[in-house]
C-alpha cells in the first residue's frame, strides 16, 4: 500500500512540475514578443478576436508579410495593409521576419514589383486565391503592373484607378521591351 501511495505521489508531483515548466515557458515566450513585421508560414485565418471562437474575417496566404502590433496569449494582433479592422492570427503560423533573416544567409532578392506580361488569358481576382471572385479576364500578351507578391499570387494595380486585383504567378512573366 505504501509503495502504491509513493508512486502515485511521485506521478502527481511530476505532472505538477511539468505543468509548472509549461506555464513558465509560455510566459517566457510571451515576454519575448516583439512587434513588427512577421512572415506567415502557412495559409492562416484572420479572426475577429484571439481565439477560434471568433469568426474568420480573412485568410492570409503563406509567405506574406504581416504587421504584428500586439500579442494575447498565443494569438498575434495584426493590422491590415488595406485599412480593414485589426484581427488575430495564431502565433504558430507566423515568425518574426528579423529572426528569419538572421538564421539564413543574407541574399539579395529581386523585387517582384514591376511590369509583367500575361502568358495566356488570365483571371484577375479580388484577392490572392482561387476562392476570391473573378473581377475580369485579362487577355493574353498584355502588360500589367505588379506591386507585390502574396504567396503564389501577384497584386496588380490598375492604371485607371480601379481597385487592385490578383493574378497567379504562373500566368505571367517579367515584361521585356521588344
Amino acid at each position: 500500500m505504501m509503495k502504491w501511495f509513493a508512486h502515485r505521489l511521485t506521478a502527481r508531483f511530476g505532472l505538477a512540475l511539468l505543468l509548472g515548466v509549461f506555464v513558465v515557458s509560455t510566459e517566457a515566450a510571451a515576454a519575448q514578443f516583439t512587434p513588427g513585421t512577421y512572415l506567415t508560414t502557412a495559409d492562416v485565418h484572420v479572426r475577429g478576436g484571439p481565439s477560434t471562437n471568433y469568426e474568420v474575417v480573412a485568410t492570409i496566404p503563406s509567405g506574406v508579410e504581416v504587421n504584428v502590433v500586439g500579442r494575447e496569449g498565443e494569438w498575434l494582433k495584426v493590422e491590415s495593409k488595406h485599412g480593414n479592422k485589426p484581427g488575430y492570427i495564431h502565433g504558430k503560423y507566423a515568425r518574426p521576419l528579423q529572426a528569419q533573416q538572421t538564421t539564413q544567409p543574407k541574399t539579395v532578392a529581386a523585387s517582384v514589383a514591376g511590369a509583367y506580361r500575361t502568358l495566356r488569358e488570365t483571371d484577375l481576382r479580388e484577392g490572392p486565391g482561387l476562392k476570391h471572385n473573378v473581377v475580369t479576364k485579362l487577355p493574353a500578351d498584355i502588360k500589367i503592373q505588379v506591386t507585390r507578391a502574396e504567396g503564389d499570387w501577384l497584386r496588380v494595380e490598375s492604371k485607371r484607378g480601379n481597385k487592385p486585383g490578383y493574378v497567379e504567378k504562373q500566368s505571367v512573366e517579367r515584361w521585356v521591351e521588344r
